[in-house]
């Protein structure tokens, strides 16, 4: 057998300068004297994150604006359970760290350092809310600096538009004046409602009139349109499966979280009793705890809310897992602005979205008192469309910001 040339590279140095080079690195000499390619015409633009404001709000909600050194920025919106008061030093403190000088591309990067990074700070209630609008920043981001809506960059469009039910919060009104008020959303156009008729949030506690609101507004709304049912987590497990089974008789679509949030084994009893489907998830935070809510507690729709379970980032990883699980999505939704928006990308790009989606139909500040958008979001007859514009698609009205930090 012949020997090989003296300066012919063994099949083992071959490889390795193949996996050098398709790691991104040109090779001219030895691997020492290695250096990086170029980047190529058309390339991604490499921005850095050179600056996080945190904007508390004086209505006590919570913005979120990140820059680059391109000159792009991208804004998100955290979720307001929580004052700005509290929220903007923990983004300050904890978070910032994990985001200033990284590309707005590297959202898993900055997502897992932040997450694990300060796990012990208690990420399963206000850190992810935190971190949900920084993410949602990011994306906005991320979209800007390509020049697409965020959905493209969630793998495009599954369908054109979202279906939205008003969601009424009921404001001490009598089961009658309630189901006039739920009618006017359905003269708006809107073709599904949900009520909160249970203004309490007790063990079986405090005047309970749920079947008497439900009996008036299914009455003036008919038959044939979806109305959904929220007691937030008012019932023990029997008592939620009493009421459960007197709500199937009106044909109510959906029962959401009837029971405390963290009785997943209540949920499993009140699931196999009832035929009406069960919904809860707004207030699990995280992927891994809608796993639970799924195996344990055997829910049938899941509600995860984008600016309290991390931001999009985390939002598409329970979506992968509810397809997974074949568990429909309807998300928790409470803010007309950023939120609705940043929602709007995942429910057109995510096929579990298969219902109506809420929004949020009372009286809210940063809509209706101190509009933060430059331009209101359109939704006609019911159904939210976005413009085909770079990121989440919306501009915050800078006068309004100023005058909401004062």
């Amino acid at each position: 057998m012949d020997k090989p040339a003296l300066n012919q590279p063994s099949r083992r140095t071959f490889l390795r300068l193949g996996s050098l080079a398709g790691a991104g690195f040109l090779m001219r000499g030895s691997a020492a004297g290695a250096e990086e390619r170029p980047a190529p015409a058309g390339a991604p633009p490499r921005l850095k994150v050179t600056d996080l404001k945190v904007y508390a709000l004086k209505t006590g909600h919570t913005l979120v604006e990140v820059f680059t050194d391109g000159g792009l920025s991208g804004v998100g919106e955290c979720s307001p359970m929580v004052h700005g008061s509290a929220i903007a030093p923990l983004i300050d403190r904890a978070i910032r760290p994990h985001v200033i000088g990284q590309s707005p591309f590297d959202v898993e990067k900055i997502w897992r350092g932040a997450f694990f990074g300060k796990y012990k700070l208690g990420p399963m209630g206000i850190y992810l809310n935190a971190l949900a609008g920084v993410d949602i920043a990011l994306w906005d981001l991320m979209g800007k600096a390509l020049g697409v809506p965020c959905y493209m960059l969630m793998g495009g469009k599954v369908r054109d538009r979202v279906p939205l039910y008003a969601s009424a919060m009921r404001q001490h009104r009598a089961p009658v004046d309630e189901a006039k008020h739920l009618a006017g959303w359905i003269e708006r156009g809107f073709t599904a409602v949900k009520i909160h008729p249970y203004e309490y949030w007790a063990f079986d506690q405090g005047k309970d009139d749920t079947l008497e609101v439900v009996r008036e507004v299914r009455a003036a709304i008919g038959d044939k349109i979806p109305l959904l049912v929220d007691v937030n987590n008012s019932y023990s497990v029997h008592r939620a499966i009493e009421v459960g089974r007197e709500l199937e008789k009106y044909r109510c679509a959906l029962f959401e979280e009837p029971i405390a949030a963290y009785d997943y084994d209540g949920y499993a009893r009140l699931c196999e009793a009832l035929d009406i489907p069960v919904g809860a998830g707004e207030q699990e935070y995280t992927r891994w705890q809608h796993r639970d809510l799924i195996l344990q507690g055997k829910v049938d729709v899941i509600q995860p809310d984008v600016v309290k379970c991390g931001g999009l980032t985390e939002l598409r990883k329970i979506g992968a897992l509810a397809s997974v699980f074949n568990r429909p999505i309807q998300c928790h939704n409470t803010q007309p602005a950023i939120g609705t928006a940043a929602h709007y990308h995942f429910w057109v790009s995510e096929p579990m979205c298969l219902y109506h989606q809420e929004y949020p139909a009372e009286d809210h500040p940063l809509r209706d008192r101190y509009p933060i958008l430059a331009e209101p979001l359109p939704i006609q007859d019911g159904f939210l469309t976005l413009p085909d514009r770079p990121g989440l698609g919306i501009d915050l009205d800078r006068q309004m910001l100023k005058r909401l930090l004062e």
